[in-house]
């Protein structure tokens, strides 16, 4: 193994479920780490925590009667007019969930990055306001690249981000625990166009898991100079 190196980078992975994240992530994560860097796999996207009981409760007083996956549509729709009948409700329940993404954040990024740890991001601030705020806010792209803004006040912009663009319907068949289609289709569109604004490179995720791996060990090996 080489001998530890200083330098420190952040990298993210960002996509729509069953694109390949995680098994990107973790991969480049070992590679990197082979080549004596600090690094720390993260999972980056908004875990809700403080945010459970409160979920529990929205769900059992106004959505007890949907089904995400048996009716994404109609469950969706619910959701979007539960927070325009309830504004004040949905105001408590937004700031508890940014109070728990920022704690998240500042744990998980902050003090490792202040300590000279590289981060490799599974999902990163892209991705949780895509998912967890642009959707049932209905959110314009203006919108959610103004959110994605105010984050990177506070933390660190990656030092390279890649956009897994994969079919919806192939990483539909991938995993069994996505709603439905077109819960990808409604976040396919996000990430295309947040891709673009951020410079993401963008991944083709056609392609075989080997062409990607190398495709993706190559663009870092430019970046931090792996030898």
């Amino acid at each position: 193994m080489s001998t530890k190196n200083s330098r420190k980078f952040l990298i993210s992975f960002s996509g729509i479920d069953g694109s390949g994240k995680t098994t990107l992530a973790k991969h480049i994560t070992n590679i990197l780490r082979g080549h004596g860097f600090k690094c720390n796999y993260v999972y980056g996207r908004l875990e809700p925590l403080m945010l459970k009981p409160f979920i529990f409760l929205g769900r059992k007083l106004f959505l007890r009667k949907s089904d995400m996956f048996r009716d994404y549509i109609g469950y969706s729709n619910q959701k979007r007019n539960m927070v325009k009948k309830h504004p004040l409700l949905f105001k408590i329940y937004f700031f508890i969930m940014l109070l728990d993404y920022l704690i998240q954040l500042f744990l998980k990024i902050t003090i490792p990055w202040v300590m000279g740890n590289s981060i490799v991001c599974d999902r990163y601030i892209f991705d949780t306001v895509i998912n967890d705020f642009a959707v049932d806010m209905e959110y314009s792209n203006k919108d959610m690249k103004k959110e994605i803004d105010k984050f990177f006040r506070f933390f660190p912009k990656p030092t390279l981000s890649f956009f897994i663009d994969v079919p919806e319907n192939m990483a539909f068949k991938r995993k069994n625990d996505t709603p439905s289609l077109k819960y990808l289709e409604e976040r396919a569109s996000k990430y295309r166009f947040i891709a673009s604004e951020y410079n993401m490179i963008t991944v083709d995720g056609n392609k075989s898991l080997k062409e990607i791996k190398r495709f993706i060990e190559k663009k870092v090996s430019e970046e931090v100079r792996l030898k």
